[in-house]
């Protein structure tokens, strides 16, 4: 049989599956598919979307499976997640047999109207488990929603790596995600009232030898990009799990980061997801060495998102929220000392990332004017932070209040942009600095915009055309409020736009077009002299070529 794997992207606290990422996820149900003795057919819904041919090989097919749902939307630049609507509209015109899988199906199972637009929601923690249950069985729903063993998680993960060459990012940029753990380390208090990770239950962790091994059978399909998903890296094989005392396990993050180290031939990209702030700043010791461990054996442009959510304490004790604002400062203090270094990706080796949720039980006006303030504190102090997200709560596990008025939300956001964000850009890139091995993700106009492989990379503008393959260094020449300004690197002056010219510093318009006549230019003396500023000239110096 025929089974037509569609991924309409995840994107979870500790699974990311939007382009250039794919999820362990779905290579879990390839993997069950193949595991169950049937063919499967792989294809992203932007492929779906835009390729009439991957629409004939999902129609074609004898049975249609469907992963999506996202629980913790983020700014996509060039995937977009499928939609409930657009799920509909393909299983309406599928001819055999549909099942919908992922956070998707919690919205369908609500409504009585979508509930029946396919044959089989599989709704448990571990969708492939039910797949292949669904399979074996002879297309009966399974009578429960078990958990995959440790030995078909590792089975699953290895058989399901064949369809990373189906995806449309394969070799470059692909960025293949890799379960170190699943579960709540906090599940024994319920975790974070909002967060969807906890209903996977306990921690299930996995051993460095089986990461290691998945990752090894990754790099022989030709992926040389990886990011370790778990909910909390400091939390890996956690001594005392199941207390509230649980404490990190130096010893082990550094045998699973060996161990990966060992089998990523030609690796370009090996990131991590989250860290609890609480964990670190309650345990520094355990936390440097942590810290050492993923600056020896990560690649540069890291980051540690960091769940605070709210520096507001009643909003921090309504939701069971992991750590308080004091903890989240020790936490980012510490990350910046042993990672801030810059690495040769041209970013700091490894930096703290926030998230804030709006909407939460117990928020009032004056909690943003809370989080305002801890950021400023962050700032005085000269801390680096790689990036801010804001968003707001989404019901997964109960209701919320939400935003109760909006003109404070925005305000809030706007402050952030515009108070916090530009000036920690100017920080953390000045202008010259060089950033290494871009790839164009799209083109607005006349503008493109390139990205470094990793985790939420920095958008990057280019005022011109840039190779549509392969890699790309940029000089950075200005800073928004959530990317920057590039040019590439080394440009040549003989040969560039009037765009780009016009862009490096002390130049503009009417320099550039100054330049365009007088050019070509064989050295330095010339360049001054159609100029005519030496100053500008020494400027430039650190952009362009002759």
């Amino acid at each position: 049989m025929i089974v037509s794997l569609l991924d309409g992207y995840i994107d979870e606290p500790s699974s990311l599956g939007v382009p250039p990422f794919i999820s362990p996820v779905v290579r879990y149900l390839a993997g069950a598919i193949i595991d169950a003795g049937h063919e499967v057919r792989y294809r992203t819904i932007d492929s779906y979307r835009m390729n009439e041919g991957a629409r004939n090989d999902v129609s074609t097919s004898d049975l249609l499976v469907i992963l999506a749902g996202v629980t913790v939307p983020g700014r996509y630049i060039r995937g977009a997640p499928m939609s409930p609507a657009e799920a509909v509209k393909i299983a309406s015109s599928y001819e055999g047999m549909t099942i919908l899988t992922g956070f998707m199906t919690s919205h369908f199972a609500k409504d009585k109207d979508l509930k029946d637009k396919f044959e089989l929601l599989l709704r448990g923690p571990d969708p492939d488990a039910q797949l292949f249950d669904v399979l074996k069985g002879g297309f009966c729903a399974p009578t429960e929603s078990r958990k995959r063993t440790n030995d078909e998680w590792n089975r699953w993960a290895i058989k399901g790596i064949s369809i990373v060459k189906s995806h449309p990012d394969h070799p470059q940029p692909l960025i293949a995600e890799v379960d170190v753990y699943k579960g709540c380390i906090r599940y024994h208090s319920g975790g974070c009232s909002f967060c969807s990770e906890i209903l996977l239950g306990p921690p299930r962790f996995r051993e460095p030898e089986d990461v290691a091994a998945e990752v090894g059978a990754l790099a022989k399909a030709g992926v040389t990009n990886y990011r370790l998903a778990c909910p909390c890296m400091f939390s890996y094989k956690a001594k005392g799990v199941g207390t509230k005392d649980a404490f990190p396990s130096p010893e082990e993050v550094e045998a699973l980061l060996g161990a990966v180290s060992c089998e990523t031939k030609g690796m370009r990209v090996l990131h991590v997801d989250n860290a609890d702030p609480g964990m670190i700043a309650r345990y520094p010791e355990e936390s440097r060495k942590i810290l050492k461990s993923l600056v020896k054996y990560c690649t540069s442009g890291n980051i540690l998102s960091l769940g605070m959510e709210s520096a507001d304490p009643a909003v921090i004790q309504a939701n069971n929220l992991n750590s308080t604002p004091e903890e989240v400062l020790d936490a980012i203090r510490l990350i910046n000392k042993f990672g801030c270094e810059k690495g040769p990706t041209g970013l700091p080796h490894i930096l703290p990332g926030l998230n804030f949720i709006a909407g939460l039980k117990g928020e009032t006006s004056n909690t943003y004017q809370l989080n305002i303030e801890f950021l400023k504190k962050v700032h005085s102090e000269k801390l680096l932070i790689r990036r801010i997200n804001i968003r707001q709560v989404m019901e997964i596990r109960a209701e919320f209040p939400g935003v109760k008025k909006r003109k404070d939300f925005m305000r809030f956001k706007e402050a952030v942009r515009t108070g916090i964000d530009r000036p920690m850009l100017e920080m953390l890139i000045p202008r010259g600095t060089v950033l290494r091995d871009l790839y164009l993700e799209t083109k607005e106009g006349k503008v493109s915009f390139a990205r470094q492989v990793g985790t939420y990379p920095i958008l990057v503008g280019i005022p011109g055309n840039v190779p549509e393959r392969g890699f790309f260094d940029v000089a950075i020449v200005d800073w928004g409020q959530r990317s920057v300004t590039g040019l590439p690197y080394p440009l040549d002056v003989n040969t560039a736009s009037i765009s780009l010219l016009s862009a490096l510093p002390g130049i503009g318009v009417k320099r550039a077009a100054r330049l365009i006549r007088a050019r070509p230019f064989k050295d330095w003396e010339g360049l001054a002299q159609a100029l005519d500023d030496q100053k500008i000239v020494d400027g430039l110096k650190a952009f362009v070529k002759l």
